[in-house]
């Protein structure tokens, strides 16, 4: 008996030694592809950090002040839509989150196109489901083509851009409405 006892134990120590997936320090809110708050930001490996700075009205609509190193844009969300625009730029949808797998719309110079609404990501050794997939090209360059990946409750997840040093870029830790997040 003390020998199946302990065969028992060690089976359940190899199995759980051996699972290396594990599960995010936070429970996501499903639907908020990108959650728009005054200090959340999204440190991307190998990138300049992304910042929501404060709010602003353009237009008469309220919009959030991302930074990136010097760029400074400007999003707001409306019925599962995410519009972006400059200070002086028009707004555009850059984020449909309602699109059909393989849709398409023209954000400024770019043909976006969504191409799934069901990876898994899996971020040193944590899945994340459901995230959207979306492709960014403008047909009449070379080598400006790249994707956002966005998860529910996180927002930026992972870049891809073939024309850079690093072609695939994972969020490595994020302030989510006053919750960080990491990888572990």
């Amino acid at each position: 008996m003390k020998k199946q006892a302990i065969f028992f134990i060690m089976n359940i120590l190899l199995f759980v030694s051996c699972t290396k997936e594990e599960s995010l320090n936070f429970t996501p809110r499903s639907g908020d592809y990108l959650p728009m708050q005054v200090n959340n930001y999204w440190d991307i490996e190998h990138t300049e950090t992304i910042t929501i700075n404060r709010t602003k009205v353009i237009d008469s609509k309220i919009y959030f002040e991302f930074i990136q190193a010097s760029d400074t844009s400007y999003y707001r969300s409306e019925n599962n839509r995410i519009y972006s625009r400059t200070a002086t730029g028009d707004e555009a949808v850059k984020f449909d989150l309602t699109a059909k797998v393989n849709e398409s719309w023209k954000f400024q110079s770019w043909n976006v196109t969504m191409v799934s609404k069901t990876d898994t990501l899996l971020i040193n050794h944590t899945k994340i489901p459901d995230c959207y997939h979306f492709f960014f090209d403008v047909p009449e360059m070379a080598d400006e083509e790249h994707g956002i990946w966005l998860a529910p409750g996180i927002g930026f997840i992972k870049l891809d851009c073939g024309f850079c040093p690093y072609p695939f870029l994972n969020l490595i830790e994020a302030n989510i409405n006053n919750r960080k997040i990491t990888f572990p």
